[in-house]
Order: C-alpha cells, then structure tokens, then sequence
C-alpha cells in the first residue's frame, strides 16, 4: 500500500467517525481546530494523523484500540507527539 493510499484510508477514518458521532471528540476537534482557524482539510488531516499513530502504536503493542488515549492525543492537536 503507497502513502497516499494509507493517508485516504485513514481520512475515511475520521469521515466515518464524524458521520457516526463516534467517538465524540472527533467532531469536538474538529470544530475546536476550526475554530482556532484551521481550514476542515487541515484539521481532518490532522486528526488522520492521530488516528495513524494511535492504530500504529495498537498494532506494535499488540493490543485494543484505546479510546481514552486517543482522545487525550486529540486534545493536544494540533501539536502531534
């Protein structure tokens, strides 16, 4: 798979979870990185990016995907560690 392929597999990824309101703090990001003057493509490529890590560091570890921590990831946004 090339990067880009991977980069829209995981803006679907926050498409799906915006359309489902799942989780919460999605759409929460969404609308604070928009409101401090991110465009909707940045800030959704920059919860992409959160999403990317969190599912890398999931996978490495060998565990479930953990929603606590992302969220705590999202609410750092836009710096990403």
């Amino acid at each position: 798979m090339n990067d880009r392929t991977v980069k829209d597999a995981f803006m679907e990824v926050v498409v799906n979870q915006l359309e489902t309101g799942d989780p919460p703090e999605t759409k929460a990001t969404l609308d604070r990185l928009t409101a401090a003057g991110h465009s909707n493509s940045e800030a959704m490529q920059l919860i992409a990016a959160v999403a990317r890590n969190e599912m890398q560091a999931m996978m490495a570890a060998g565990r479930p995907f953990d929603n606590a921590r992302y969220a705590q990831l999202l609410a750092k946004l836009p710096q990403i560690d």
